[in-house]
């Protein structure tokens, strides 16, 4: 349930429609962000530039994106995530299995440095050993770790506010498997 009272007039009704066409589907957030032009602005100019991964496969971008919601608690992150991880190749035993990445055998090397990038960041407060960014950097480039570091960070975001927010699930996984939250120590047990 939204907790800032979503706004009527041209504005929600032209945000509404936006929503329609990238997600097809009403989102509620467009009406709560109809409030501030220059922050829905700001917001969709920068998810369409940190979403734009052109150094790193898109499904490893979904994968790391995926795996900071699923720390957040993001219900809305979690759904439209688990998604578009599916529509990238990532499999219903992978959703299910995310928190459990190292232990479950289903990842590859790539898939297991992008979300451990992912926790390291996520985590509160966050520790991202310099091991680590190295590995990134190593593996996808400087661009790549950046184009990571920044969507995660991004997704660290978004899915914040949407927590704050009260924006929960949409229905985009609706009646498939969806990542679940992961227990609320598992961004701090793991050393990275």
């Amino acid at each position: 349930m939204n907790r800032i009272e979503p706004r009527e007039g041209v504005v929600a009704g032209l945000l509404a429609r936006g929503g329609r066409i990238t997600y097809g589907r009403q989102l509620d957030s467009s009406a709560v962000y109809a409030h501030s032009l220059r922050l829905t602005s700001a917001f969709l100019r920068a998810n369409r530039a940190f979403e734009r991964c052109r150094h790193v496969p898109k499904a490893l971008c979904e994968l790391a994106v995926l795996r900071a919601a699923t720390l957040v608690g993001c219900e809305f992150c979690i759904d439209i995530g688990s998604e578009y991880a599916r529509r990238s190749g990532l499999r219903d035993e992978q959703l299910l299995a995310l928190h459990e990445a190292h232990e479950c055998g289903l990842f590859d090397a790539d898939e297991l440095l992008v979300i451990d990038l992912a926790t390291a960041m996520t985590a509160t407060p966050g520790e991202v050993a310099a091991e680590l960014t190295r590995r990134t950097a190593e593996r996808f480039g400087p661009k790549g770790a950046l184009e990571l570091v920044h969507l995660i960070g991004w997704e660290n975001l978004r899915a914040r506010a949407n927590v704050a927010l009260g924006f929960g699930a949409a229905g985009f996984s609706e009646g498939k498997a969806c990542a679940v939250p992961s227990p609320p120590s598992a961004a701090t047990t793991q050393n990275y």
